[in-house]
């Protein structure tokens, strides 16, 4: 009987505690969504920012299309602290756990808020991951990474509705009818894909909502549209961008130190990890090694874009927010930098590259989504797969045209399928080999 007390006690002390660290790390998203806003609101006066986020509301959106250019300093960093407070919002109504997933899900909504998404265009795939769910009947909170994630194809709804010569009271519906039924197909596609690329790509919605983007695509082009690949980019912020990302990084490590209980332990743990779907740094090490971690590699991929000699925009933006998401979630600086050597020495050796700074920086700093590859195989098989990604990532965008945010996901996804069985083989052939010399023996 008092066995039994006891262990009632416990049980309630755990879930007390694992209630009080549920509420910190919702505190923790919500703090960080509630200073993007803040940056915005103090950045620019109220008339400019309402006419820079009307812009960004009512832009075609597709890639590459920065915010910073679209609207302003000020809307862009509204625009992406919005959007996030509603994804943390609607994850908690669920009373959803925040992990790893979670927070790679969190920073990845806010990084590519800086171009491509909005609160008008993501809408829409969240509302059609919902009716998935209800059709299926099972919990929403099953498919909220879906949801967060898919909106990765947020595009679609956005040139739909202001890219065509469509009047509004047309493109307006048409755009959420196809975003919705979009939303309503990526869940049961995404568990498949997974298989594709054996995990070794951690961006597997991205490379879902390619497939998806790219059958959207076709379809259009069959009815006689065309969409065109743009760049409009502003680097007129850099300066502000460099301080935000400093001030950020220092706040992560200082933060996750001291929830660290001020030691680093974990962090061996992390950069041990091979960083394949699923690994989940908050299960594995908690939430302040977890958040050093992030720190580390926002850090490493500062230096590295600052080494490249590049300058910030919103899509470098977005890139480093979502790669320190996803250090929460399969990245560490031990995985992903053989990844960033393999991008850069292929750019070394293709002439089509060598005055094109921005494309390398940004396909290095997304191709670590083959992060696992080199934490898996070795950092050889990661320089490897860097060079790879390279050569495929600029030559996929004609098949969604643009309307897929996740251009570098799509690619890694590929990479990953077509290196994984070959990198198997070969190590099933070494295995091979070094038993037959023990046999000989």
């Amino acid at each position: 009987m008092e066995k039994d007390k006891k262990s009632i006690v416990l049980q309630t002390e755990n879930k007390n505690l694992n209630l009080k660290k549920q509420v910190s790390r919702y505190h923790l998203m919500i703090s960080y969504s509630l200073l993007l806003i803040a940056i915005g609101l103090l950045s620019e006066t109220p008339a400019n920012l309402w006419e820079g986020t009307l812009r960004i509301f009512t832009s075609p959106s597709n890639l590459l299309t920065d915010y910073f250019a679209v609207g302003n300093f000020g809307s862009a960093f509204v625009n992406s602290g919005i959007l996030t407070l509603v994804s943390v919002l609607v994850v908690r109504s669920h009373g959803a756990t925040v992990s790893g997933p979670l927070i790679a899900a969190f920073f990845t909504v806010s990084g590519f808020s800086f171009f491509g998404k909005n609160l008008y265009n993501s809408l829409p795939i969240i509302i059609g991951v919902y009716c998935y769910a209800k059709l299926v009947r099972k919990p929403y909170s099953q498919y909220l990474l879906v949801a967060l994630f898919g909106s990765s194809i947020s595009p679609v709804i956005s040139y739909l509705t202001f890219g065509t010569d469509l009047p509004l009271s047309i493109g307006i519906p048409l755009g959420y009818i196809v975003g919705i039924l979009v939303g309503m197909v990526l869940p049961p596609l995404a568990s498949q894909f997974l298989l594709f690329h054996q995990g070794f790509s951690l961006y597997n919605v991205g490379f879902t909502a390619g497939i998806v983007a790219m059958f959207v695509t076709s379809m259009y082009r069959l009815f006689g549209g065309e969409i065109s690949t743009i760049s409009i980019l502003s680097t007129d912020y850099h300066s502000m961008i460099v301080i935000f990302l400093l001030v950020l990084f220092s706040c992560l490590f200082v933060l996750g130190f001291f929830l660290n209980h001020r030691s680093f332990d974990g962090l061996k743990e992390i950069f041990a990890s091979s960083g394949t779907l699923v690994t989940d740094f908050v299960a594995i090490a908690e939430i302040g090694a977890t958040m050093m971690n992030m720190s580390i590699v926002g850090f490493m991929l500062f230096g590295f874009v600052k080494l490249m000699g590049g300058t910030f925009s919103g899509p470098i933006l977005g890139g480093v927010l979502t790669v320190v998401g996803f250090s929460a979630f399969g990245n560490h600086w031990k995985n992903s930098l053989p990844i960033l050597i393999g991008v850069v020495l292929a750019s070394k050796l293709s002439p089509d590259f060598s005055g094109d700074t921005f494309t390398v920086i940004l396909s290095a700093i997304f191709g670590t989504s083959l992060a696992p590859i080199s934490g898996y195989y070795g950092a050889f098989y990661g320089i490897l797969a860097g060079f790879i990604h390279l050569t495929l990532v600029s030559n996929i965008t004609y098949l969604h045209g643009g309307l897929n945010l996740y251009n570098n996901g799509f690619s890694c996804g590929f990479v990953a399928a077509f290196m994984v069985p070959l990198l198997d083989t070969i190590s099933q052939v070494k295995r091979g080999k070094t038993h037959a010399g023990k046999r000989k023996i």
